[in-house]
């Protein structure tokens, strides 16, 4: 299945997945972006995100708006089933080498007990979008090293070979996170060991 196709089949699984009311409360969401007669004839969530794609409001890469709309609504379970659609999943050529996957285990623990209250500053250095990031605070609302593992999750998932022990390094330094860059250096050199 291709990747748009793929996307296209979870927006209907969610419009599927949603009750009349959490539809109403969704039209009730896009009174300011879609026109009340427009917005009156929409009878099912999947009309609904068709008029949102032709709004240029929604698209494979540009779910912000969808996802908010479900954050209002406590729907985390659709909101995790579009970041599935979405999200690339790393074909077998893609997929790292078992080394590199144990350094960035090694990488990712030293990491989530160093950093702290700077993750989010760290997690951007590697490329990870504001709206990805409200996404996993969201998911996990009250544990700050889960927050950060998930994102370097996300982050590994994205970049599939380029994800790296050397990329995190450098966005440490970048984010003045000498003494953590230096922990990290350290307990790899152990690895090699």
């Amino acid at each position: 299945m291709e990747k748009g196709d793929l996307f296209l089949a979870g927006l209907h699984h969610i419009s599927s997945n949603l009750s009349r009311k959490e539809l109403e409360d969704m039209k009730f969401l896009c009174k300011m972006k879609i026109g009340k007669r427009k917005l009156n004839e929409i009878e099912q969530a999947i009309d609904l995100f068709t008029c949102l794609m032709q709004q240029n409001l929604l698209s494979m890469g540009n779910t912000d708006f969808l996802i908010s709309m479900l954050q209002s609504l406590k729907r985390e379970d659709l909101i995790q089933e579009l970041t599935n659609c979405v999200e690339k999943r790393p074909s077998p050529e893609e997929q790292l080498d078992p080394k590199v996957e144990a350094q960035l285990e090694v990488a990712f623990n030293t990491l989530c007990d160093q950093v702290g209250r700077d993750w989010k500053r760290l997690v951007r250095r590697l490329g990870i979008s504001q709206a990805d990031i409200e996404r996993i605070v969201y998911a996990q609302p009250h544990d700050l090293k889960e927050q950060f593992f998930q994102s370097l999750l996300h982050w590994k998932k994205t970049n599939g070979k380029e994800a790296n022990v050397s990329t995190i390094e450098k966005a440490l330094r970048d984010c003045n996170l000498n003494l953590t860059a230096d922990i990290l250096a350290e307990k790899l050199e152990e690895m090699t060991l």
